[in-house]
């Protein structure tokens, strides 16, 4: 029988069995920025290829890519894939970032709901993207709902509903939760799942014998306390 657990006490069983680095790879925050533009629709080897010429180019500085032309950063970008798309969002990002004077510790200070509220309103990024660039280049604890999570989470019981649905539910049930808690949640997550084969080598994990307890069941638990 599946041993029931809570998001936190997911966390501290991964955290045990692993080595979290709560890493997303960078010699800078904005090096780090434009890889989560350059990772859509690909691997990381490509990006890696792609992040090298870019460094070339520009030092990965917002101010020297807005000055590079369409042409010299496409092929700066070009191994990553998808380049005609990524060069107008990695031109839309960085035009955002000027309006803060590239200033990124500034807006570190400021509210994770209007960072996050301006940087899905830039075309060609989404709630993915923009979490993750909140989370590594402006140190703001976010849930990422990727993929990985989706897939650790269903085997784990429990199939979680779309995007922000799914993120506020987390978000709402971690207690605790530091920025390194988050970023150490979201590097478990990946790398268990590169690890394991998901769902076919789940069960040869250490989490082979637990079970999320679902939103559903917390909720249904509360209100039994109320009642009594």
């Amino acid at each position: 029988m599946a041993i029931k657990i809570t998001l936190n006490q997911l966390y501290d069983i991964m955290y045990d069995n692993m080595d979290p680095t709560g890493w997303w790879p960078g010699r800078s925050d904005w090096e780090v920025i434009w890889s989560t533009v350059l990772i859509q629709n690909t691997n990381w080897k490509n990006v890696a290829k792609a992040l090298k010429d870019l460094y070339k180019v520009s030092g990965f500085l917002p101010q020297k890519i807005l000055a590079l032309t369409d042409e010299e950063l496409t092929n700066a970008i070009k191994k990553a894939g998808f380049y005609t798309r990524k060069v107008k969002t990695i031109q839309n990002l960085a035009k955002y970032f000027q309006k803060y004077s590239f200033d990124l510790e500034l807006m570190q200070e400021m509210p994770k709901e209007k960072l996050r509220k301006e940087l899905l309103a830039i075309k060609g990024i989404g709630s993915e993207t923009a979490d993750v660039i909140l989370m590594y280049g402006l140190r703001k604890g976010e849930f990422v709902v990727d993929n990985y999570s989706y897939r650790l989470f269903e085997c784990l019981g429990w199939k979680m509903p779309k995007y922000e649905k799914a993120k506020k539910i987390i978000e709402g049930d971690l207690q605790d939760f530091t920025l390194r808690n988050y970023q150490n949640f979201h590097a478990m997550i990946d790398t268990f799942n590169q690890e394991y084969k998901l769902p076919q080598d789940f069960g040869k994990s250490f989490l082979a014998n637990y079970q999320l307890i679902t939103p559903e069941e917390k909720t249904s638990e509360e209100l039994q306390k109320i009642n009594l």
